[in-house]
């Protein structure tokens, strides 16, 4: 069983990758509501933009964003099931493309975290908050 301490330093660890985020991007693209709750707890402050629950497709979406972000830094930060892997990867992939710089960094950084801990969704960083807290 990982102890308290652990727990203390992994939320440690994501309120630095947040801080970083906020720094170094004009926006971070997220799946849906929860994602962007969980990041906001971590002290989120960035523009967010989510992908699920917008009512238009994926094409419109990634024109928008490029339109609006072209040439700025943008964090795509989605789950990483396999689903979510594909997603971002296309997602990032066309915003590139389009002249959005897509910062990869915070997703591969995520997702060392979240896999160290097995989990695969990134509103689950509520947990891991909560097993320091208890």
């Amino acid at each position: 069983m990982k102890s308290h301490k652990y727990y203390l330093e992994l939320v440690e660890e994501i309120r630095s990758l947040v801080d970083a985020i906020n720094f170094g991007t004009s926006l971070v693209i997220v799946e849906g509501q929860n994602d962007e709750a969980a990041l906001r707890e971590f002290g989120l402050k960035t523009p967010v933009l989510r992908f699920r629950g917008i009512g238009h497709s994926e094409t419109l979406f990634i024109d928008e964003v490029s339109q609006d972000y072209r040439g700025r830094s943008v964090a795509v930060i989605l789950d990483f099931d396999e689903e979510g892997l594909r997603m971002a990867d296309r997602i990032s992939r066309e915003l590139e493309e389009r002249g959005v710089k897509v910062q990869h960094y915070f997703r591969k950084a995520f997702k060392e975290i979240l896999l160290r801990e097995g989990v695969r969704h990134v509103e689950e960083i509520r947990a891991i908050k909560h097993k320091a807290l208890f």
